[in-house]
């Protein structure tokens, strides 16, 4: 209403160049806006709806031509009995035809046509912009979704083994090394469940699935965490596909030392892994990592659907070693 208001006395402030008279001047722009008004919803609230179900441009533009055929004939015959009659005490510096007056009542309403339609398709254009914004942030969550899912029984998978391993050497150890597991699975189930988590408990959850996994290889293994913050947060088991894969590929040769190396720290709020493991010489790096990677792959989907441009993710072998970098901008 405001809008409207405020265009009525732009309108009449356009008709002082050629109505002088200020009765002239609020009459013609009552019926000057009154069309616009018309025209305006006639399309906006009738016309492009139904353009936007069927999606018939043909018939659009012919029932616009006629609505405006109309709107102009019958605001011509209007203003012409006024002018008639004198119903109204009308007074011109220059003198109108019946032909004048339709020309000028059709340029008005397709005014307001073209305005009821532009804006319909700048409002349909924004609404439908958000509906794919949504689609696809329930797209991302339920992709997210699947691979938390997918990475659960994954771990479970890795942990089950590294127990049975144990049951056929130590059978005390093995029996901590079950209520570890039960503690890590209480991890998934009751702090995983949202998108981000503390990153001292993600930490702590790592360094207890490290030094679970240490105890079924023979390889030197060395965890170093230099993390201390109570306000940051990180999306839950993010970083354990990369020590999975770890001790899943580290070699197991006689004549080199087998290693596998983890180092992460927090600088201005950005944390800084570094994972690196020693492969047999014979192994293909980049077939062994990537393609049945599942977990690897599982990550780089993940960082690109939480951490789009706050992440930087490096992979590389060198010396028969494989190298993982990962530099992520963390969440308050």
């Amino acid at each position: 209403m405001s809008f409207w208001l405020g265009f009525f006395f732009i309108w009449n402030q356009i008709t002082y160049f050629y109505i002088s008279d200020k009765g002239n001047r609020l009459y013609f722009s009552a019926l000057d806006v009154s069309l616009i008004l018309c025209a305006f919803y006639g399309i906006y609230a009738y016309l492009m709806p139904r353009y936007f179900k069927h999606k018939n441009v043909t018939k659009l533009l012919l029932l616009s031509l006629i609505y405006l055929i109309l709107l102009a004939v019958g605001y011509a015959f209007i203003m012409k009995l006024f002018l008639n009659h004198m119903l109204v005490p009308i007074h011109f510096n220059f003198s109108w035809n019946y032909t004048d007056l339709q020309y000028n009542r059709f340029f008005i309403a397709l005014l307001g046509l073209l305005g009821g339609g532009a804006l319909k398709l700048a409002l349909d254009r924004v609404n439908a912009q958000h509906r794919l914004n949504a689609l696809e942030k329930a797209n991302s969550l339920a992709e997210l979704a699947y691979l938390k899912a997918q990475l659960n029984p994954h771990f479970l998978f890795n942990s089950l083994n590294s127990l049975y391993t144990q049951l056929d050497f130590d059978l005390p150890q093995a029996k901590v090394t079950l209520v570890t597991i039960a503690d890590l699975l209480r991890y998934q189930l009751y702090e995983c469940s949202a998108d981000f988590v503390s990153l001292s408990k993600e930490l702590m959850h790592l360094e207890n699935y490290f030094n679970l996994q240490r105890i079924r290889t023979e390889a030197t293994t060395i965890l170093n965490v230099n993390v201390d913050s109570n306000d940051l947060t990180i999306s839950p088991l993010l970083l354990m596909p990369f020590v999975e894969n770890a001790f899943k590929h580290v070699s197991d040769d006689d004549s080199r030392e087998n290693i596998i190396q983890i180092d992460i720290h927090l600088t201005d709020g950005k944390l800084h892994f570094y994972c690196m493991n020693t492969v047999t010489v014979k192994e293909h790096l980049s077939a062994t990592y990537d393609s049945t990677g599942i977990g690897l792959q599982n990550v780089r989907q993940r960082l690109e659907l939480l951490y789009s441009n706050k992440y930087e993710l490096t992979t590389k072998e060198l010396d028969n070693k494989y190298y993982i970098y990962l530099n992520l901008i963390l969440n308050q």
